[in-house]
């Protein structure tokens, strides 16, 4: 896992220190919304914390796993990749109490640019937010 200085610009571009953002959720702070997760998430990968991001994975979605597998391919895919930059395009609740962020993310790989578009889907599981899943586009 990367350093970040907890003074340093949060990773998910919110404008706030890093300190004052994403990292209270890392470190236990329930995310108050849809988007709030997603932003620490993206940050998550951004810092290589690959427990917060299985932590805050909804075991009914399809990326959720219980295998040594997963940690390894998602620590893989943190250090691949550089995270360059997070823009939120919307977000929402879901009739059924789901909620949804549709987002943008700058990314990079092997030097080259390789963006990502992706509207993901939220549902609580004993009253914390989880990512279920997300259609990329």
């Amino acid at each position: 896992m990367s350093r970040l200085g907890p003074n340093a610009p949060c990773p998910c571009d919110s404008g706030r220190k890093h300190k004052h953002c994403c990292r209270r959720l890392h470190r236990g702070t329930p995310a108050p919304n849809a988007e709030a997760l997603m932003r620490s998430r993206y940050s998550a990968y951004a810092v290589g914390d690959v427990a917060y991001l299985m932590a805050t994975t909804h075991p009914d979605g399809p990326h959720w796993r219980d295998d040594a597998g997963w940690a390894e391919e998602l620590a893989a895919f943190c250090e691949s990749t550089e995270f360059v930059g997070l823009r939120v395009i919307g977000h929402g609740k879901l009739p059924n109490g789901e909620a949804w962020v549709e987002f943008e993310a700058d990314l990079r790989q092997s030097g080259r640019a390789v963006p990502m578009h992706e509207r993901s889907r939220f549902r609580r599981l004993d009253g914390r937010w989880l990512y279920l899943d997300g259609e990329v586009g």
